[in-house]
């Protein structure tokens, strides 16, 4: 025996479909943004040159006083 869909149970598989098909939607929404989500990342301390280089732009030391530091910074990273 064939049962036809009346006007009610034909509005239920419609509103069933629609709520599969949003919920699905949402799911692969949700899958996308947690995916492309920006990651932060670690902050590196500066280095010394760069505290050096800082220092000197500052004005807090002189240019010997900066080209002495940074051969000295230089033979340093050589002898590692």
């Amino acid at each position: 025996m064939m049962h036809s869909m009346s006007g009610g149970s034909a509005w239920i598989a419609i509103v069933v479909t629609a709520v599969w098909i949003a919920a699905i939607g949402g799911a692969a929404w949700a899958a996308v943004r947690l995916v492309n989500r920006p990651h932060p990342r670690p902050v590196s301390p500066p280095s010394p040159l760069d505290i050096l280089e800082r220092r000197y732009a500052e004005g807090k030391i002189t240019q010997e006083d900066f080209d002495e530091a940074r051969a000295r910074l230089r033979e340093h990273q050589l002898d590692i």
